[in-house]
């Protein structure tokens, strides 16, 4: 009898002690990817990123039991956007995981444990872009919208995300009264003009052809419809060359932009929370409605025609649907959002790319 229980305990404990395990090494590795992802929003906002892992450990259980971790559980470095989370459930904090049969051999309880690091890093390439794309922000000095010789830039002084930015007013039609935003957080902009009359370049009113993973045919409006829907996974590199498409593509753009809204309707931005509200997905930067768009430096303009276009910076925004013609996104960070991106090195101008990744 004390063989076969010898035989059960090791058999039924110790697996349910490895899947305690395994639990609490999901738990920390998701805490340490989401605390140094905070660092795409707030790149010196050390405890920020740790309000961010404790929080989002605390979605999560280990054997059913909810995860709270304490300040001393997360350690964040933020010269080198690094955050290391340890999950613990043991005796001295009275949460260690119950045995079934070691008990007989007084065994009661097991300490069980888990680190995780994550860190944001230079990416250069991402997937899921949609085919929209913008000029990066430069210092517009006559306000003309329009970028003119010797108007200064750098993508990361200027660019959108840069804290040069804040204070600065939205008068764009889609947010009338002046509101400003720091480093551009849920600043609502027109990614996709709508009307000549905007557009920078004739006939050209932001739209770019996304590759095919496939190799198929990268032009037409099924392809830019169900590029803006869907996640288009070819990978897109900062740097290299890519078609523009001509022509306003009014009635793709707005059937791709009903798909796209309709797969998470309850979704908006909500001012006074500064954040998305409403959302089907926990958290709410899951939801297909938090795109990546590509920027292109001012200083070289798509001429008109079938030209191509070069990035220099991948943005994520909340696509906020249409008004009018035009499209409207709310910028959130300059990045690649972790998931997508492929790479290293970064473009010319684009410093702001960043990935999250687990190093250990």
């Amino acid at each position: 009898m004390g063989g076969l229980l010898s035989m059960a305990a090791l058999a039924i404990d110790v697996g349910m002690l490895y899947t305690a395990r395994s639990e609490a090494q999901r738990v920390a590795d998701a805490s340490a990817l989401a605390g140094a992802g905070s660092f795409l929003e707030a790149p010196n906002d050390g405890a920020r990123a740790r309000n961010v892992a404790m929080d989002y450990a605390a979605q999560n259980t280990v054997r059913n039991q909810t995860v709270n971790l304490l300040p001393e559980d997360v350690q964040v470095d933020v010269a080198r956007w690094r955050v290391t989370v340890t999950v613990r459930r043991t005796a001295e904090r009275g949460a260690a995981v119950a045995t079934w049969f070691a008990r007989i051999f007084g065994i009661d309880e097991v300490g069980v444990g888990a680190t995780a690091t994550a860190e944001a890093v230079p990416g250069g390439a991402a997937t899921c872009l949609k085919p929209f794309t913008i000029p990066d922000a430069w210092d517009d000095t006559n306000g003309n919208g329009k970028y003119d010789n010797g108007e200064y830039y750098n993508a990361g002084d200027t660019g959108y995300g840069s804290s040069w930015r804040d204070g600065m007013p939205s008068n764009n039609g889609v947010d009338p009264n002046g509101t400003t935003y720091t480093n551009d957080f849920g600043r609502p902009l027109v990614i996709k003009e709508g009307t000549p009359q905007q557009a920078i370049v004739p006939s050209w009113y932001f739209p770019w052809d996304v590759p095919q993973p496939d190799g198929g045919p990268i032009t037409g409006g099924s392809n830019y419809r169900d590029n803006i829907a869907h996640c288009n996974t070819s990978v897109i590199h900062l740097g290299q060359q890519y078609m523009v498409e001509n022509g306003n593509m009014r009635g793709p753009t707005k059937q791709g932009i009903n798909d796209l809204v309709s797969q998470d309707p309850g979704a908006h931005w909500d001012a006074g929370a500064d954040s998305v509200v409403g959302s089907a997905y926990r958290p709410w930067r899951a939801s297909p409605r938090v795109a990546n768009l590509p920027l292109f430096d001012p200083r070289d303009p798509v001429d008109p025609g079938k030209k191509p276009v070069v990035f220099n910076n991948i943005t994520a925004f909340f696509i906020e649907g249409m008004n009018g013609n035009d499209v409207i996104g709310r910028f959130l960070y300059a990045t690649g959002l972790g998931t997508g991106i492929t790479g290293t090195g970064g473009g010319p101008g684009g410093p702001q790319l960043k990935f999250v990744r687990l190093v250990d």
